[in-house]
């Protein structure tokens, strides 16, 4: 009996062992696995930032980065990747932007694969259509717009210069690109690629932008050679975002890209205000009056781009050291090897592994937060486009009745008579400038107001009380010359266009059904 129980106890212990040898053996062998990891077989340089060649090393980040290249129907309420066209979807905005290139062109922007497709596609580049519908002065696009739309940057700034880029035009730059290493996905059409934010050296993080790095300086952060700027590793898995997504604009006759951000200090969270001081600073000092001057109120505008930095700032996620990529671009483990996932997309889309890993709630509790937020803020975006169109079309009645008075009718040169009823009107044409820029502000930052939902709110508040005021301010002008008329409560906004045939579909499609199944449900919430 007790041999019996010997040989039993015998050969488990000699199962055990195997087992517990076989584990080590594989845990050793996914350790080795790690530190072998990546394999940097072929070398890399800014010469060629081709994604192809760099993805040779890294076939796991290449192919989630080409998923992005097929994935152009994925639709969300407010974002996704389905190119369609928003001034269909709002076509309040042809009166907001009136006189720009935006209220004639502005589709859903794609993935980060067709950032320069997208680009040189749109007819915002396109200088004979817009002289032909609407803005016969405009004289094309500069350069400067690549500085976030191509994977060349780095190479054209060491073999041309940055202020070439800069102060060039649009098509002139592309044409250098095409003419050394042709066109299509891997040559002049290449947008975002792995050295816009990746060192060819060690792949360690890096910021390739020179504007960001001008502006960050300029905000009291220190420069580094190798990283752009000084900071740790998560930190900088959100400045290599942060490098495009933000508010800027073109300086001087050079055309250079500027951040206004000389206000908004280190360690501060942004808030509006900074730009209101950054841009009354600039047109006072005679660097940078407007972006474009209103078709209707003659107002000196701002368009705000896509300002995900600053408003997320003031967030609850950025407040506690969550970076862009642990959201957009999450962890997932292949074998003994954690990476990054490069499909860079909406968290909704990816709820478990963006959002799962630090919140404990249902997929469908998360998602329905989003929600509540997005069609919250939606709703106070469509107030806020309410009462700014109501100014415009008060400012321009204003306009008309003043002009058509002999003091301002006796001054023949357009021009001069368009200055003279502009200075009559200065306060409302400010709060119009103001009251549209914190819209703008909110609505083309991509979050629909999640980055920071409070600050979304008050920046909308703020553009509406704005409009409001302003409505009141036309009243006091024109009073002094005997003119009266009843102010616009609820405005009228423009019928939405057709289609451009001119683009290749997906792009400038109709609206897809999830965006306006959410915008019939945003109208119930306004009451």
């Amino acid at each position: 009996m007790k041999k019996t129980v010997y040989a039993i106890a015998f050969l488990l212990a000699v199962v055990l062992g195997a087992a517990m040898f076989a584990l080590f053996a594989n845990i050793g062998e996914k350790k080795a696995q790690e530190r072998a990891y990546p394999l940097m077989l072929n070398k890399v340089s800014d010469e060629n930032p081709d994604y192809a060649e760099w993805g040779k090393n890294f076939p796991s980040q290449l192919g989630s980065f080409l998923e992005m290249a097929t994935s152009t129907n994925t639709p969300t309420e407010f974002g996704g990747s389905l190119p369609y066209s928003k001034i269909i979807r709002y076509p309040q905005i042809q009166t907001l932007w009136g006189g720009y290139a935006f209220a004639v062109d502005f589709n859903e922007e794609r993935s980060h694969f067709y950032t320069q497709i997208d680009q040189m596609e749109t007819m915002r580049t396109n200088k004979e259509y817009l002289n032909t519908h609407g803005l016969p002065a405009f004289k094309g696009q500069p350069g400067a717009c690549m500085n976030c739309h191509t994977g060349w940057l780095t190479w054209l700034i060491n073999k041309k210069g940055w202020d070439f880029v800069n102060e060039k035009p649009y098509f002139e730059v592309i044409d250098v690109v095409k003419q050394e290493k042709g066109d299509g996905p891997h040559g002049s059409h290449m947008g975002s690629t792995c050295a816009d934010c990746h060192n060819p050296d060690d792949m360690s993080l890096r910021i390739t932008r020179p504007a960001y790095i001008n502006a960050m300086v300029a905000r009291g952060y220190e420069s580094n050679p190798k990283q752009g700027i000084k900071a740790n590793r998560q930190e900088m898995r959100s400045h290599v975002c942060q490098q495009c997504h933000v508010e800027y604009y073109f300086q001087g006759k050079g055309n250079t890209l500027t951040f206004p951000w000389n206000e908004w200090k280190k360690g501060e969270i942004f808030r509006i205000e900074m730009l209101d001081e950054y841009y009354d600073k600039a047109r006072e000092n005679g660097t940078f009056a407007q972006d474009w001057l209103h078709k209707d109120t003659k107002a000196q505008m701002l368009k705000v781009q896509h300002p995900e930095t600053e408003l997320s700032s003031s967030g609850i996620h950025a407040r506690s050291g969550v970076g862009c990529a642990d959201c957009h671009m999450p962890y997932k483990r292949e074998g003994a090897v954690k990476v990054t996932d490069h499909f860079i997309k909406s968290p909704l889309e990816n709820i478990n592994a963006s959002c799962k890993t630090c919140h404990m709630q249902s997929e469908d509790d998360l998602k329905l937060r989003v929600q509540t937020i997005q069609r919250a803020t939606a709703s106070s975006l469509r107030e806020a486009e309410n009462a700014v169109v109501a100014l415009i079309a008060d400012i321009k009645t204003a306009r008309e009745k003043l002009a058509a008075l002999p003091e301002f009718a006796s001054i023949t040169d357009a021009k001069e008579r368009d200055a003279a009823i502009s200075k009559v009107l200065k306060d409302a044409l400010e709060n119009h400038r103001k009251a549209s820029m914190r819209w703008d502000f909110i609505f083309s930052e991509n979050s629909t107001g999640f980055h920071s939902p409070q600050e979304a709110a008050r920046v909308l508040a703020q553009s509406i009380d704005l409009a409001r005021s302003g409505q009141s301010l036309v009243q006091n002008a024109i009073a002094a010359y005997g003119i009266n008329f009843p102010i616009t409560i609820k405005a009228t906004m423009p019928e939405a266009p057709a289609q451009i045939e001119l683009h290749h579909a997906p792009v400038n499609s109709l609206p897809p059904k999830i965006a306006t199944d959410a915008d019939i449900e945003v109208q119930k919430v306004n009451f």
